[in-house]
């Protein structure tokens, strides 16, 4: 079979070659063929890695010289997420991006993106998983900032911040774990934390956890998120909503699990999820601007995901691992619909989409459905994951589960209420839609309507995908507790 490292390789190499040809067909096309093979590259290493992680050698250089490297079920789950999404936001991203805006840049850096996600899935010592995070965040702030407004520029700085600090606090991490360990892999460190002062173990996980957590915008780390994705364009919006964000939430769950298993942080990782959750909710209801409030919305999903992995059952984390493939669905859908809404009417606020329905009525109905799943309407996918999230609360048991479950009914409620707000207002009587000097074309441009309807298909189907799922999830959610 053909190397795992191809993840990582082939990215970088197509990274290289469009800037070096510095064509923006070139470029589209490399990154296209890029993502969308490495996504069958995934499909073909997940049998195997079902039955067996699949350790890496690169370079032909073994440990502990060499880079530690291996690819179980939850990184081959993760890598589809990740490969297939960047392929449905590049195919999005080739009708709206406007020309002559340095397209071919904009295509290397998402290549960047890739291929440092899938880094982070492989890594298996901490200083090469540090330096996948940190091209991660860098192509992160690049891109957030890409259109150069001084609303993009503030948020991408405000980004770069609060990520700065992140990577610091995690380079303390890392030097204490490499005293108590004396080595960089997660398995020494994990075995050297067993037998160690109980305090180092205890401020390293801390460290990791607010580190790491800056990207994955978990609760009260996470106030980059708003004017992030609200300023980046929409492709990007939905890229880092849609697997980024869950992408470092999971890589916190399997080193907090593992690393730093002699430290129990489930009950804080619980109250950061329902902290979340709430905070979220209340204000995405009070958001007039669309991509805000999906931007906050993001929050409040991060903590549903956090709460339930880390109910510490296998029922949370299975549940936990199928929410993350419905929000990166329905999110990216939400986030590339509201990018055409924006494009078409030069307008951002929720109120100047009244009627744009009737312009745009395919673009509306799918941004209905997705926001249905979103919300748990059934019988969408996002009912079931969300029904067994609370199904593995109420089986757990505890104050903290129950206060959990009250948490998100409560967000259900202010979800619906903010998403059928924007619902009603795009199907509203009478075309009144703002158009700012600008002329309403009809719906989305025919690759950007391909990619929102494939990300909408999986949460309108994923239901029935369920059963095929339920033989799978297991070692994939094995993944968050276990370090192959």
């Amino acid at each position: 079979m053909v190397s795992p490292m191809l993840f990582i390789i082939a990215p970088l190499g197509a990274a290289f070659l469009m800037t070096s040809i510095n064509r923006r067909e070139i470029a589209l096309v490399l990154s296209l063929l890029t993502a969308a093979g490495l996504g069958l590259l995934g499909f073909s290493w997940l049998p195997a890695t079902l039955e067996l992680a699949q350790p890496v050698v690169a370079a032909a250089i073994r440990g502990p010289m060499g880079i530690a490297l291996s690819l179980d079920a939850l990184g081959t789950a993760l890598a589809i997420i990740v490969a297939l999404s960047t392929t449905l936001v590049l195919l999005y991203s080739s009708s709206y991006l406007p020309k002559g805006h340095h397209e071919v840049r904009y295509y290397a850096v998402v290549m960047l993106l890739m291929a440092s996600s899938f880094g982070l899935v492989l890594a298996r010592d901490v200083f090469n998983l540090f330096v996948f995070f940190e091209i991660l965040c860098i192509s992160s702030y690049i891109l957030v900032s890409w259109e150069q407004t001084g609303a993009a520029l503030e948020a991408s700085f405000k980004y770069m911040v609060l990520g700065s600090i992140g990577s610091i606090f995690i380079l303390v991490s890392i030097a204490l774990s490499y005293h108590v360990a004396g080595s960089l892999a997660m398995a020494d460190i994990a075995q050297a934390f067993r037998t160690a002062p109980k305090a180092y173990g205890i401020m390293a996980a801390v460290l990791f956890l607010f580190g790491f957590g800056v990207e994955a915008a978990i609760f009260p780390v996470n106030t980059w998120l708003p004017d992030a994705h609200s300023s980046a364009p929409s492709s990007i919006s939905a890229l880092l909503s849609g697997f980024v964000i869950e992408l470092a939430l999971l890589v916190v769950f399997r080193v907090q699990n593992t690393v730093f298993a002699t430290v129990d942080m489930l009950p804080v990782l619980q109250v950061l999820g329902i902290s979340g959750v709430i905070v979220g909710e209340f204000a995405a209801f009070g958001q007039k601007d669309l991509k805000r409030m999906l931007a906050y919305s993001s929050i409040s999903q991060v903590g549903i995901m956090l709460f339930a992995i880390s109910l510490g059952t296998t029922a949370g984390a299975q549940a936990g691992v199928y929410h993350v493939i419905m929000h990166a669905g329905a999110k990216s859908a939400l986030f590339l619909i509201a990018g055409y809404f924006i494009l078409r009417t030069g307008r951002r606020l929720v109120e100047d989409y009244r009627g744009l329905g009737q312009r745009m009525p395919v673009s509306a109905a799918l941004f209905g459905l997705a926001a249905l799943s979103l919300l748990g309407a059934p019988p969408l996918f996002g009912f079931f994951t969300k029904f067994m999230i609370l199904s593995a609360a109420a089986s757990a048991g505890g104050g903290l589960a129950w206060f959990g479950i009250a948490a998100i009914l409560l967000g259900t409620v202010l979800e619906a209420l903010y998403l059928f707000r924007v619902i009603r207002t795009l199907f509203a009587p009478g075309d009144t839609v703002a158009t700012g000097g600008r002329v309403v074309r009809a719906e989305m441009d025919l690759p950007a309507l391909v990619a929102v309807a494939v990300f909408t298909a999986l949460v309108v189907f994923g239901a029935l995908l369920l059963p095929a799922l339920s033989s799978m999830i297991g070692p994939i959610a094995n993944g968050l507790v276990t370090l192959h």
